[in-house]
């Protein structure tokens, strides 16, 4: 890829922009888009129902490391065969079957990869019809809105709709009660399995197989909040289709107009449906992503060139606006009566503080002195060396539109947390200025892994202008050979994740003390609609499900107060 995303002639070097590839015929190409896209959605639900046999009582801690540990041993026995087949594949099958096999068993990979994170759940969900919290916290407000759906057609918030449309939907053609938390269970549990695949398929649209999956992995791995898994799906989508909105634009005035509409009516559509999933991620990025496009946008193309890039621009626009567009505009209207006042244990930390939370600890609070001291000036090296990644992508991708993307994401984002940060005494208001370091994070290590890929490419240039060097053989076998080296070690670390991912939410007894152990114990202590608990509720006893009705925002006047008051009294 040249530096304006321009495709190279056929034989070029590079790893960017995967459309850019010997010629084939469309339908050919078609079918094995579709089936990229079936095994790795297939391998990450089909993992998680496997996981329903694991037969464990997750209300004991030996049967939560013996579900883990069945977990890792099923994972080993999928992987195998997929490694074994690319194996095989590197000695004796074609080039062109050996590229075929390494995409399909990387989009298995990424399937599997946060299939068993979503495994993890239903062995800590198992013997329970509720999902995480039960009827409680932000779990019980998507219940009450979907119920509210169910009796009235409609919800009476500003909340992204789909989610509670999608729980009603299910609950009532899918739940023989029709109870909605028994439809949301299942639907955040197929929510954590699709995030591997989604964030694969996402950095497909500029990266080759083993490329994409080294960056949806390393990004989109810990990005996934099992609570709330969602959110996260949004978003390792959305910053990869953000770059892939400027990439088009870019290219817009070298393409017929038909092609720049359905392009732009495509990419905009993916945006509106997004926006109605989950719409935080785009109130963080847009600053940045609109300064990119007009620092971007072909000025100098010509009166015909920048016709065809504003036509680009207004069907993405109008797509966006046939989907998003009424939400968006509730969602402005209430912009200036809404005040989120809620603090979580994130905020009063350091708001310049971004790599990991102790959101994941078998303890909820904040464990001593947040965040801990690092090793470079108090930074930490995980966040250092994430900006040694960002350095290296902005020296080597700068024109890259992939690079240029992430990078107004990640800007638009950090600045954001702090305007909004600054604000939060004097208007006590917190404005969700916690979550954005999921996009920073997301955009820091999706910075680091492109920083990888076009290093390799770089190197990969200069050694094949070396002439003692230059032989396709030995070039097309090291391809091969790194491609078993990469996905062995993706295979292990992905499950390492995982594991560590589900280890916190399994159930545990609070005992006054906050834990995220205590959602899934919450789960299990929720009696059944006909008055039966759960198989493995404690002591056999459990509390009985209220009725949901429709709710209102609780009032949080002094929960800004409260937080700052629980957090002094953990200071060492």
């Amino acid at each position: 890829m040249t530096p304006t995303d321009a495709p190279r002639a056929p034989g070029a070097a590079g790893v960017l922009n995967a459309a850019a590839v010997a010629f084939k015929p469309w339908r050919k190409r078609l079918a094995m888009i579709a089936a990229e896209f079936a095994v790795a959605i297939g391998a990450a639900l089909a993992f998680a129902r496997w996981s329903t046999s694991i037969a464990v009582n997750p209300m004991t801690r030996i049967g939560q490391v013996s579900g883990l540990a069945a977990l890792q041993f099923r994972l080993i026995a999928v992987a195998l065969p997929l490694l074994a087949l690319v194996l095989w594949s590197v000695f004796r099958a074609s080039p062109r079957v050996h590229r075929i096999v390494l995409r399909l068993v990387c989009a298995a990979i990424a399937g599997l990869a946060t299939g068993m994170t979503a495994g993890g759940q239903v062995v800590a969900l198992r013997g329970t019809p509720w999902p995480l919290n039960g009827q409680s916290g932000d779990n019980g407000r998507l219940e009450a809105w979907a119920t509210q759906i169910q009796h009235s057609g409609h919800m009476v918030n500003i909340y992204p709709p789909v989610l509670p449309h999608l729980t009603a939907f299910w609950a009532d053609h899918f739940v023989d009660n029709h109870q909605t938390a028994f439809a949301l269970k299942w639907i955040l549990i197929i929510s954590i399995a699709l995030t591997g695949p989604a964030a694969y398929l996402a950095w497909r649209m500029f990266l080759r197989p083993l490329p994409a999956l080294g960056v949806g992995m390393l990004a989109g791995i810990p990005s996934v909040v099992v609570y709330k898994p969602y959110s996260p799906l949004v978003l390792v989508v959305l910053i990869p289709l953000l770059a892939k909105l400027l990439q088009l634009l870019r290219n817009s005035p070298r393409r017929p107009y038909p092609a720049v509409a359905w392009r732009g009516a495509a990419v905009g559509a993916m945006l509106g449906v997004l926006f109605i999933v989950y719409s935080g991620w785009h109130i963080w990025s847009a600053p940045g992503i609109l300064l990119a496009i007009v620092g971007l946008f072909p000025w100098r193309s010509g009166r015909d060139g920048m016709l065809r890039a504003g036509a680009f621009l207004g069907t993405a626009l109008l797509a966006f606006l046939i989907i998003g567009g009424k939400y968006g505009y509730m969602l402005l209207s209430a912009a200036d009566s809404t005040k989120d006042r809620f603090c979580s244990t994130l905020t009063l930390v350091d708001p310049g503080y971004i790599a990991m939370t102790p959101f994941y600890t078998r303890n909820g609070n904040l464990p001593g002195m947040w965040p801990p001291p690092g090793e470079l000036g108090g930074v930490g090296v995980f966040t250092a060396l994430m900006m040694v990644g960002v350095a290296v992508a902005l020296t080597v991708g700068l024109r890259r539109s992939a690079v240029i993307g992430v990078v107004a994401c990640f800007g638009s984002a950090w600045a954001i947390r702090f305007f909004f940060a600054s604000h939060m005494e004097r208007d006590q208001a917190v404005q969700l200025f916690p979550r954005t370091y999921q996009t920073l994070l997301y955009c820091g290590l999706a910075l680091f892994g492109l920083a990888c890929v076009l290093t390799g490419e770089r190197v990969k240039e200069r050694l094949a202008a070396i002439p003692a060097l230059q032989s396709p053989t030995a070039s097309r076998n090291a391809g091969r050979y790194a491609a078993i080296g990469v996905l062995t070690a993706t295979v292990v670390l992905t499950g390492m994740a995982a594991s560590a991912q589900s280890d916190p939410f399994f159930p545990e007894n609070p005992k006054g003390v906050s834990t995220m152990g205590r959602l899934a114990y919450q789960a299990h202590l929720l009696a059944k609609p006909d008055g039966t608990c759960s198989k493995f509720a404690p002591h056999g006893k459990c509390d009985p499900p209220r009725k949901l009705n429709p709710i209102s925002p609780p009032e949080t006047d002094q929960l800004l107060h409260g937080c700052e008051y629980a957090w002094r009294k953990n200071q060492p």
